[in-house]
């Protein structure tokens, strides 16, 4: 190896030469003109680099993008621009590989290791792009990508924009600047302005927005080409940064007066254009009706499971976190081996009536969550969902309520991050509204898995194609909107092997972070974990539409 790198040298010195295995063999250190390692997480490189100053280093694969993926990339980007001897690395890699073949009904499917009969194999493992294999569109992981790999960044801080040009050879002045305002996804004005900032410089401008405090209010600034190239049209977006200004309010409604049945196993509340029923029987929230159509096609119940990714499969979150998957398929008022037993209580107050229900989860040792529904005289009903500590149980994947409703409601619209699927390790969306269809959320992997979930949303809503539904106003938790539960995404291998689409279901709530540094091994970092070594609570509001 050594020989091969003096012999390109003698062809030509003016190149550099990479050869990773140095990392492995140290005799003949002079081979690369670099140090290069495979999937070496940040903290290992600012280690070596903080003792080794004599060669520029490289992550010649990281971040491997198999399924659900890409979590924390963003401290790999950020400590290429900290670091002058860290030259980034190469995402591995850029599109799945498969071969289309047919299931035994005559159904397409992109097929990998194992489904050709071939032994040994490395199942799904050639799936870790950031494009899909047939089409090459690119999944919802591309979205991060873009973000962070993109040469300006723009951030803001008391009425001001800064922008630090990260680009070699491009002054900011060569690109098309805007500064739109939007109100809930609505456009208020856009300007065009020029940022003059010559590469690897600095610049700053004073926003002077007049802006009510009355709501929220989204100021992005964007910059896009000002004329065709080789690799994109004019137009095309390189780089933007968002603040917001004020408060997200959310939609009002007339009040009503609420009427309170009580029975010996139901308890029911009525307004004037809802109901709903609480049952000791069915355990829960069983019916929602908004203009007398019941919403509901199951009990509203707590849920603490996603469903696995590549990456939770590969560290065994499944063996650190499992019972969760059992707290979440069966929680009930009783646990019987324990002698604990609940009732549904109910509390009225002027224009407003709570339920609180106790849960007992399937968890060794035996733990218990409390749900209590607000029903306010104007039609929405609060949500507060309490965990007490629970890390004797496990890692916990997810704290969320998870509703079920008709498959027909199949329109998702959310004022939150997007347009892309986004989770706490990977939340660089932008702040709009988005529609899509619900079954457009499962994200096309070679495997079904964990995806559709968006954060930092403010309002959501689920209708059917003539707009009736439900509307959710989640202080800015996170939501998704999915045609299958969890526990029937963990059983398929393939997405035809999902069940078909009877329900919608909207899960909202937080969840643990995707990872992503490898996928043989490596956790979610600890900062974007659920802390669950303490009490944990989310609350929510929901009504119909």
């Amino acid at each position: 190896i050594k020989k091969m790198h003096d012999k390109f040298k003698e062809w030509d010195d003016t190149r550099l030469v990479h050869y990773e295995g140095l990392y492995n063999d140290r005799r003949y250190n002079d081979s690369s003109d670099m140090e290069s390692t495979m999937y070496a997480p940040v903290t290992e490189i600012k280690e070596f680099l903080s003792e080794h100053r004599d060669k520029p280093y490289v992550n010649c694969e990281y971040s491997h993008a198999m399924g659900n993926s890409c979590g924390a990339i963003e401290k790999y980007t950020e400590l290429a621009y900290e670091e002058p001897l860290f030259q980034g690395g190469f995402i591995w890699d850029y599109i799945d590989q498969a071969i289309i073949k047919k299931d035994r009904y005559g159904n397409e499917f992109e097929g990998y290791g194992g489904d050709f009969d071939d032994r040994p194999h490395d199942g799904s493992f050639s799936g870790d792009g950031l494009c899909y294999c047939k089409d090459r569109e690119p999944t919802p992981k591309m979205q991060e990508v873009k973000f962070v790999y993109q040469p300006v960044k723009i951030t803001f801080e008391n009425g001001k924009a800064f922008f630090q040009n990260r680009n070699l050879f491009t002054d900011l002045k060569e690109y098309k600047t805007y500064i739109t305002v939007e109100k809930h996804g609505t456009v208020l004005s856009q300007e065009e302005i020029e940022i003059d900032c010559p590469p690897l410089s600095e610049t700053e401008l004073d926003l002077d927005l007049e802006l009510p405090e009355t709501d929220e209010y989204v100021i992005t600034i964007s910059m896009t080409l000002a004329c065709d190239t080789k690799w994109a049209e004019a137009g095309h977006e390189i780089a933007y940064g968002q603040m917001t200004y004020g408060k997200f309010v959310a939609p009002k409604f007339e009040p009503c007066k609420l009427k309170v049945t009580r029975g010996f196993e139901n308890i029911g509340i009525k307004g004037d254009c809802f109901e709903l029923l609480f049952s000791n029987t069915a355990q829960g929230l069983v019916s929602y009706k908004y203009l007398g159509t019941e919403l509901l096609k199951r009990t509203v119940k707590p849920n603490f499971w996603r469903p696995m990714t590549e990456n939770d499969v590969a560290n065994q979150l499944p063996f650190r976190a499992g019972q969760w998957k059992m707290a979440s398929k069966y929680s009930y008022m009783m646990a019987m081996d324990e002698d604990k037993n609940t009732q549904m209580t109910v509390k009225e107050e002027k224009d407003k009536v709570s339920v609180e229900i106790t849960y007992y989860l399937a968890t060794r040792p035996l733990m218990e969550c409390r749900v209590t529904y607000t029903v306010h005289s104007d039609g929405y009903v609060d949500v507060d969902l309490m965990l007490p500590k629970s890390d004797q149980v496990g890692e916990l994947p997810a704290l969320e309520m998870m509703f079920a409703m008709d498959a027909d409601y199949d329109n998702l619209t959310w004022y939150g991050l997007g347009e892309s699927d986004t989770y706490i390790d990977r939340n660089h969306g932008r702040l709009g509204l988005f529609t899509n269809k619900v079954a457009d959320n499962l994200a096309r992997y070679l495997v079904p898995q964990e995806s559709g979930n968006h954060e930092q949303v403010r309002c959501a809503k689920v209708t059917n194609d003539i707009g009736r539904g439900m509307m959710w106003v989640c202080n800015e938790l996170a939501l998704s909107a999915l045609p299958h539960t969890p526990h029937e995404i963990d059983e398929a291998l393939h997405p035809q092997e999902l069940p078909p689409i009877y329900n919608t279901y909207i899960r909202v709530g937080k969840q643990m972070g995707i990872a992503g540094d490898n996928t043989w091994g490596a956790k979610t970092h600890p900062e974007f974990m659920l802390d669950n070594t303490k009490d944990m609570r989310i609350h929510f509001s929901f009504r119909g539409i």
